[in-house]
């Protein structure tokens, strides 16, 4: 789904925090339970051909498969002629996803879509699709592939193993760049809605949201919170992009964009920034130039938000933890923290932890 078509209502809202974490507690008992009843080996390979269910579902992400299954079931044979595919082939990696629980397969071979496989439709509002190929590209593959070397120096595996960070390597390959971007705004369709229900967004009369990309956050906040003014923070040209959607939404009155960067300034005179998964890409010394750089644009009283998935020590439970790992693999030194880490990256530029609102998808620590 195109950015440009987000409604220009508030997005759907997202269950209440104990929902969710009770969700993925009941989810991960019964899996954990399942493992406990099957043969060990069973269970190992299960998990280890976990890169293969990858692959399958990147696959049927790129080759559109759910959205040919819209209309109805097909077998192997016309998905194969609609895609340009071999029908054998076909057949045998949905029949691989249905043992899985993506897709169905009928009674007469036909294979339907199903709640999982619809939501790899490529104008699902979540942008799962666009998730899906991120995660299964050749490039994270190959990082993957290098994670022993990764455990023996602690350093980013696709920097090494590419030659460039991951950023770089979007500027070169803008397919990729724009599969993740999708995919980011898709998890926002996601966090926006809990983010302003988490935060107490009355307190404040206008927030920047700064790396904000194409304005999903900001205008969810502004739909959400009708007294809110809007800073857009980014390099010029995502502002650009930006404006449809802003319009489409209805909030382009109340927001101005600004050109700027984590790295470089931030713009003055809000009340309240907000840093929506922006640290947990780099190392600590970067984090710290990206909070002096808002320390310094924030006036007497303003607030700044770092809107993360917080990853205690300890924790293993959620989806913190293989989160965790990927950006050891995948970032520039950079990691899901515990709200410990946050705060003491604040205190590093002369900002306190005052309060932190918390939730399973994405929490969020003020500094002030």
């Amino acid at each position: 789904m195109s950015l440009e078509e987000l409604p220009d209502a508030p997005l759907p809202d997202v269950p209440p925090p104990w929902a969710v974490k009770a969700a993925l507690a009941v989810r991960t008992w019964l899996l954990r339970l399942a493992d406990r009843v099957v043969p060990a080996p069973a269970a190992l390979f299960d998990l280890s051909i976990g890169l293969g269910k990858t692959h399958l579902l990147g696959a049927a992400a790129r080759h559109g498969f759910a959205d040919h299954l819209a209309a109805g079931p097909l077998d192997a044979g016309a998905l194969a002629r609609r895609t340009g595919l071999d029908e054998g082939a076909v057949h045998r990696c949905l029949r691989a996803l249905v043992t899985v629980g993506v897709f169905r397969l009928d009674a007469d071979g036909r294979f339907a879509n199903n709640r999982l496989s619809d939501a790899l439709r490529a104008r699902s509002l979540e942008n799962v699709s666009s998730w899906v190929r991120y995660f299964s590209s050749a490039a994270n593959a190959r990082a993957w592939a290098d994670l022993d070397a990764t455990l023996a120096t602690g350093a980013s595996a696709f920097d090494r193993v590419h030659g460039q960070t991951v950023w770089d390597w979007f500027e070169q390959h803008p397919d990729e760049r724009e599969a993740f971007a999708l995919a980011m705004s898709g998890l926002t369709v996601a966090h926006g809605p809990a983010i302003a229900a988490l935060y107490p967004f009355r307190e404040v009369r206008s927030v920047c949201d700064v790396g904000g990309g194409m304005g999903t956050l900001v205008s969810e906040l502004l739909l959400r919170h009708p007294h809110l003014l809007g800073t857009l923070c980014d390099v010029a040209g995502v502002l650009e992009l930006a404006r449809p959607v802003l319009a489409r939404r209805g909030v382009s009155g109340r927001v101005k964009l600004e050109p700027g960067s984590i790295f470089e300034g931030v713009p003055p005179r809000s009340e309240a920034y907000v840093l929506k998964n922006v640290l947990h890409d780099w190392d600590d010394e970067a984090c710290v130039r990206i909070l002096s750089n808002c320390r310094r644009a924030m006036g007497e009283g303003a607030r700044l938000l770092l809107a993360e998935l917080i990853v205690e020590e300890r924790d293993v439970d959620g989806l913190g933890p293989l989160s965790d790992a990927h950006m050891l693999v995948a970032t520039c030194g950079g990691r899901e923290r515990s709200a410990e880490e946050l705060a003491r990256l604040g205190r590093r530029v002369g900002l306190a932890a005052r309060r932190t609102f918390r939730s399973p998808i994405i929490s969020v620590v003020e500094l002030g």
